[in-house]
């Protein structure tokens, strides 16, 4: 979201009702209300900054658009020159309000949105009547394929870095081992697995379709070729909204269980009703639409998954506001089996507490966190991104409560000393 960070990319659509957003009439309706007709007009589906959804109409040098979580619409005056194509944007009050440059893309149009009166700037793309596609990331991908004349599923745990190899039929023997990243966006990794007899390394990656691949070098030095085929993924989506000052993002995983996915879409609805009140203040105290308030106020929030078993989950809610310079980090931690929320406070024994042990970090926004070797103290930076502290389990046995939901998982071996 231009100066603010975001790690998924998305298009799934909220409308803000606590914003008071009224249903708009449609861009046809608009235009031939002050054009008189709509004839020779095209349509065009959006996006500005790759994720805030929108609707253009173009009729030759004139046309309208509007984000389709707002009520607002945007008259355009449209020029082209040498396949540049030039529109400069008016709101309501009849005022120029920003500038969209755009080129002609393999799939439409694509350029950039700027704002007239400061340096702002975002990406803006229109598609002539296609839908835009979800873009998506996964914290699981579970593959099928061959490996070594037998049939096997492998799950790339992308939360934890982790590999599970299991046979699909015969012994069914199941091999797991952390993973090496080959390249920036980890579409290529390693694995060396001890546990599979005859197998040096297994290398797995992802091609630019999207498509999975495995090689396998055998202990003899030769080199075996699979394709892996895609059983399931757990999805990532986003809610966005924006309007004339506001841009408000919110990310989140679904893993296609009702409980789980209820409870993670709560945590981020929370901050979106919470958040839109504050952005509903902040428009009461001065109403008047401002240019150079463009798209001022802008704020996003995601969710990073730090440990998923079948049966419990933990990670942190990330609170990103350009009005403020702290990073709001809050940890959580739920236990699937029993669609029960739980508190790392309430396991400790003796009323032990761990901000009896020393820290490096004393930023107030930091937050603990369960994880799969230990208990992470963490926050996160604008510059440096992540910040943490680690503490194993080792380190805290003594004061975890025995019978408490932390002893439970670590002698399940769901997390482990």
């Amino acid at each position: 979201m231009g100066l603010l960070t975001r790690h998924i990319i998305a298009t799934a659509v909220l409308v803000f009702t606590a914003l008071g957003i009224s249903k708009a009439q449609s861009l046809k309706e608009y235009y031939k209300s002050t054009h008189g007709s709509t004839k020779g007009c095209k349509n065009y589906d959006g996006l500005l900054d790759e994720v805030f959804s929108l609707e253009m109409l173009i009729c030759g040098d004139q046309g309208v658009y509007k984000m389709i979580s707002s009520s607002d619409i945007y008259n355009l005056s449209i020029t082209s020159n040498d396949g540049i194509t030039e529109m400069i944007e008016e709101d309501s009050q009849g005022r120029n309000s920003g500038y969209i440059t755009l080129t002609k893309s393999p799939n439409g149009y694509a350029g950039e949105w700027r704002q007239i009166e400061s340096a702002s700037k975002y990406s803006f793309s229109i598609t002539e009547h296609k839908k835009n596609e979800e873009v998506t990331e996964y914290y699981i991908t579970k593959l099928s394929g061959v490996m070594r004349s037998r049939l096997v599923n492998v799950s790339i745990d992308h939360a934890n870095g982790t590999v599970e190899i299991q046979e699909k039929y015969g012994l069914q023997g199941r091999y797991k081992s952390e993973y090496t990243c080959k390249d920036q966006k980890c579409n290529k990794l390693i694995i060396k697995p001890e546990g599979i007899i005859g197998v040096s390394s297994i290398e797995i990656y992802k091609d630019k379709k999207g498509k999975y691949k495995m090689i396998v070098l055998t202990a003899d030095q030769n080199r075996e070729s699979s394709d892996l085929i895609v059983i399931n993924q757990v999805q990532k989506k986003t809610k966005a909204y924006s309007d004339y000052r506001s841009m408000l993002l919110a990310e989140y995983a679904t893993f296609h269980d009702k409980d789980l996915d209820e409870y993670l879409n709560k945590v981020q609805a929370n901050w979106i009703k919470e958040t839109s009140i504050r952005l509903r203040d902040i428009h009461k105290s001065d109403p008047t639409e401002i240019v150079s308030e463009r798209l001022k106020h802008q704020a996003s929030s995601w969710i990073d998954i730090e440990l998923w078993t079948e049966d419990f989950i933990s990670g942190v809610q990330y609170k990103q506001y350009n009005w403020q310079p702290e990073v709001e980090a809050t940890a959580f931690a739920y236990h699937i089996d029993k669609s029960k929320e739980v508190s790392i406070t309430e396991v400790w024994d003796n009323d032990w507490k761990l901000n009896n042990l020393e820290s490096d970090i004393e930023n107030k926004n930091s937050t603990w966190v369960v994880g799969r070797d230990g208990l992470h103290k963490i926050y996160f930076d604008r510059i440096n991104g992540v910040q943490r502290e680690s503490h194993s389990y080792n380190e805290l046995a003594q004061h975890i409560d025995n019978g408490s939901w932390l002893d439970k998982l670590l002698d399940q071996g769901k997390i482990k000393y």
